[in-house]
């Protein structure tokens, strides 16, 4: 991996909660540029050596109310996996890699819309002929309903 894809990954991350490893989000996107360089260099060696570190294979589970929902259904909350930080920017980190080998050698098809940047189904629908003005608004009211 090179110093490009890490500060792809640096950048493109959201502010998640903390894991285990209690490094917070802000912390790794304002690092030192020879820290950076360090945390490269041991990502790299990870991969390398394919030993991954037994707390990546963890993680702490929480669970999250779900808005609006009362507190003594257990379906009312939603299961959160809080994992390490760090192991989330190699996880981005090789999944950009392999997202660009397979559209470089055209092993993904186009009618694959689905996980890609910037496909969507909605802009599947557009190309395809089945947009509508009623699609689009029925399209919405379900997502706002969370169907």
């Amino acid at each position: 991996m090179c110093i490009d894809e890490l500060m792809d990954a640096l950048s493109n991350s959201k502010d998640y909660a903390v894991g285990q490893d209690d490094i917070h989000y802000q912390m790794r996107k304002h690092l030192h540029s020879e820290t950076r360089s360090t945390l490269l260099s041991v990502l790299n060696e990870i991969l390398i050596a394919g030993n991954f570190p037994c707390s990546w294979r963890e993680s702490h589970v929480v669970r999250i109310q779900k808005p609006r929902k009362h507190t003594i259904n257990p379906t009312n909350y939603r299961p959160i996996a809080l994992t390490s930080c760090v192991c989330k920017i190699m996880e981005c980190m090789i999944n950009n890699r392999l997202v660009w080998y397979l559209a470089k050698n055209k092993i993904i098809t186009p009618a694959q819309s689905g996980f890609r940047r910037p496909a969507c189904t909605f802009r599947v629908f557009c190309q395809r002929g089945f947009y509508s003005e009623a699609a689009s608004y029925c399209y919405f009211l379900r997502s706002r309903k969370g169907l």
